[in-house]
């Protein structure tokens, strides 16, 4: 059955949101074609209607996470509020729906190079994001780049060692508070 150009459309992006959610609960190699394509509602045959290989949908689907996490970060929440819902327990249970900075970390050596190109691009905009916010302070931009990229690295790693430390609830929820309160006395955010 043929469909219209609109309905195209649509079943792109639902395999895209699909795969972008699948491949952050479970990671890149943690789920074939086939699951994507039930959870997209779709024919695992129509898969090559609208991507050439796997890695092809995975740099589709890591393009879209930053471009879904960054979407949601406007310009009327500032540093400090988005850090309080990153840094939370809330993401850390959130896998599907999450940054994708925390969910492919482990995973991203691995994959094919236009994966790699496109992850190293959302963390470069959340990198610079985070610096623009840390203009107000009136700081240096060399400061401001390094300070960027330490609260960067603090706090993907706090939900990377929180996700991966959920078994001790306790444990896991002290690093996301020390995280907090550590980049909030720092860096003043």
């Amino acid at each position: 059955m043929k469909v219209s150009k609109e309905q195209a459309a649509e079943h792109h992006q639902s395999i895209i949101e699909a795969a972008a959610q699948s491949f952050r609960e479970n990671g890149f190699d943690g789920v074939s074609v086939s699951d994507i394509m039930r959870k997209a509602r779709l024919t695992h045959g129509a898969f090559y209607g609208h991507f050439g290989s796997k890695s092809a949908l995975a740099a589709a689907a890591c393009r879209f996470a930053f471009d879904e996490r960054l979407g949601g970060w406007t310009n009327d929440v500032s540093l400090s509020d988005y850090l309080d819902r990153y840094v939370s327990v809330l993401h850390r249970d959130k896998r599907g729906r999450g940054c994708p900075m925390a969910a492919f970390a482990s995973d991203i050596s691995r994959q094919h190079k236009t994966v790699q190109k496109e992850y190293e691009a959302g963390v470069s905009r959340y990198r610079e994001r985070i610096a623009s916010w840390l203009s107000k302070t009136g700081s240096n931009k060399a400061a401001r780049d390094a300070d960027a990229s330490t609260i960067l690295a603090t706090m993907v790693g706090s939900i990377v060692l929180a996700r991966s430390t959920f078994s001790n609830g306790p444990l896991s929820a002290r690093i996301l508070t020390e995280t907090r309160s550590v980049i909030a006395s720092r860096f003043g955010v």
